[in-house]
Formats: structure tokens, sequence, C-alpha cells
């Protein structure tokens, strides 16, 4: 009963936290998600053994609603992009490279000769 509680208490804040962070990578999420779960847990343990409060039953609900609070957010705002299918006609496309028109004799080097001429000094 022990592990399945566990991962009960740390999945569901992961998931919730999970929602929030779409603009991450998965990696970047997983992250996220697995260090806020572990806060979530552990701050929830922490103020309810302050407030004198604590027990499993109260703290399994209490994390369950926080993560309830966190994922409502998550899980109602979501991006307005309408649906298209990817085919080959919408895949977007590279604009070809840009080839060099100039070469080193069309630019216009200023040219001074008396300064030159302390190379071929004694």
């Amino acid at each position: 009963m022990t592990v399945p509680l566990m991962l009960l208490l740390f999945a569901v804040p992961g998931a919730a936290f999970w929602t929030l962070v779409r603009g991450l990578d998965p990696v970047g999420r997983l992250v996220v998600a697995a260090a806020a779960s572990i806060v979530t847990v552990a701050g929830t343990a922490q103020v309810m053994l302050m407030l004198g409060a604590w027990s499993p039953g109260k703290g399994l609900l209490a994390v369950l609603a926080l993560s309830l609070v966190v994922a409502v957010p998550g899980l109602l705002h979501r991006p307005r992009r309408p649906h298209v299918p990817l085919t080959l006609a919408n895949v977007p496309r590279r604009p070809p490279p840009r080839t060099a028109t100039t070469t080193h004799q069309d630019l216009p080097l200023p040219r001074r000769e008396e300064d030159e001429d302390w190379l071929y000094r004694d």
C-alpha cells in the first residue's frame, strides 16, 4: 500500500505542474514537474506539521487539493491554434541560400602611396 500511495503523492503534483510548463522541452518539463512534485509534498507536510494538523489522510487530501488548484489554470489555458494536418504542401520551406555577389575587386580601397615608402627605406 505504501508504494501506490507514494506514486499517487508524487505523480499527481508532477502531472499538475507538467500542464503548466508547456513552453519547455520534454526533459525540462520533466525536471520542473519532478522538482515541483517533491516541493509540493514536502511543503504540505511541513506546513501541516507546523500547524499541528498532520495526518496521512489529511496530507493526501491537501496534496490532491493543491494539485487541483495548480492543474486547473494549466488545463484551461490552451493555445488557440487551428489544427492543420501536416502535408507536403504546407511544410515551411527554407529560403534559398544567398550567394556572395561582391568580390574583392569590387570593393574600393583607399591607397596612399606615401605610407608605403617606409618599407623600402634603410
